[in-house]
Parts: structure tokens; C-alpha cells; sequence
């Protein structure tokens, strides 16, 4: 019993450490972490009227920029089978509006996406010896300095109110 309370303390301790960033946004000011900068700004307003009520629909634009200087590779995440996934893109941040209704099939949260990064490498030539040929590969996901990626979502929130935003931001790996 006394083994089965340690590790239950244990994992209750140390999960969090590994637990994702979760951050609230204010409209027009971005959030910078590891380099990059999360925020969202609103490019329309209206107000509607859904089954009676009034409501302001938004038409929002959220976006990641990278402003560390340099390339931001994202590598391969392993699965459990030993196989590489191969989506077409891998989640930076995922942004939730926390007053959103939901109604007229409007969103209530968006993501931002890296774009798969290619790059040439030098292969040997099976058919003739000593001869190489470039072969374009996908090493992982990137976003480039001074890159925007960029994702637009329509909320519709209850009259009088603004956008409250917040982002849970992926951790990304430091490579060496």
C-alpha cells in the first residue's frame, strides 16, 4: 500500500511538469515564448440576431510569428508502432475563445500549424557505384524566422462583449 502512495505522489508531481502552457490573450498584444509570438487580432465585427437574442460575430485571425532569429525545426514525434506519422502539418498553438457560443455553426477554438520542411540530401546510386544523386526529403516541420503562420475563425460571442482568448502553446523541442 505504502509502494502504491509513493508513485501515485509521484506521478501527481511530476505530470505537470510535462503538462502544456496554457496562457490568456489580449486583443492586438502578443504573447512571446521560446521565440515565437502567439496572438490574435479581429479583422470584422457584426452584430446578429440568432433566434431572437443579439449577438457580435468576429471574424478573428490567429497567428504565430517567428521572431527567435532563426529556424524553428519541429522533428518527427515517434509513434507507438515505430513509424513516423505523416500528417501534413503539426499544431504550434491551439487557440480557444472561452465566451464563444458555438451557434450558426460558427467556432469556438482554431489552430496554427507548421508546414513540413523539406530538404535535399545526397544518396547513394544504386545502379552505379561511387555515384550520388539528390533526393528531396521531409526532415520534420518548420517555421521560419520572421514566418507568420496564420488561421482565421468566426465566433460569435454575447452582445456587448469582446473575444477572451486564450492558447495552449505546443511544447517545442530545443535541437542541438
Amino acid at each position: 500500500m505504502k509502494k502504491f502512495i509513493s508513485v501515485l505522489m509521484t506521478q501527481c508531481f511530476i505530470f505537470p511538469i510535462f503538462s502544456q502552457q496554457v496562457i490568456n490573450l489580449e486583443e492586438n498584444i502578443p504573447y512571446s515564448y521560446n521565440g515565437l509570438e502567439y496572438g490574435f487580432y479581429v479583422t470584422n465585427e457584426v452584430s446578429k440576431e440568432v433566434k431572437g437574442e443579439d449577438y457580435f460575430r468576429y471574424e478573428i485571425n490567429l497567428y504565430v510569428t517567428n521572431k527567435s532569429g532563426c529556424l524553428k525545426l519541429i522533428p518527427f514525434r515517434p509513434t507507438n508502432s515505430g513509424s513516423n506519422n505523416n500528417n501534413d502539418e503539426v499544431m504550434l498553438a491551439e487557440f480557444n475563445c472561452t465566451n464563444a457560443t458555438g451557434k450558426r455553426l460558427t467556432a469556438k477554438k482554431g489552430t496554427v500549424n507548421a508546414k513540413p520542411w523539406f530538404t535535399n540530401v545526397k544518396m547513394p546510386d544504386e545502379t552505379i557505384k561511387e555515384k550520388y544523386r539528390m533526393m528531396s526529403v521531409q526532415a520534420g516541420y518548420a517555421i521560419r524566422n520572421g514566418q507568420t503562420l496564420a488561421t482565421r475563425i468566426i465566433v460569435i460571442v454575447p452582445k456587448g462583449e469582446r473575444p477572451k482568448m486564450n492558447s495552449r502553446i505546443s511544447y517545442l523541442p530545443e535541437i542541438q
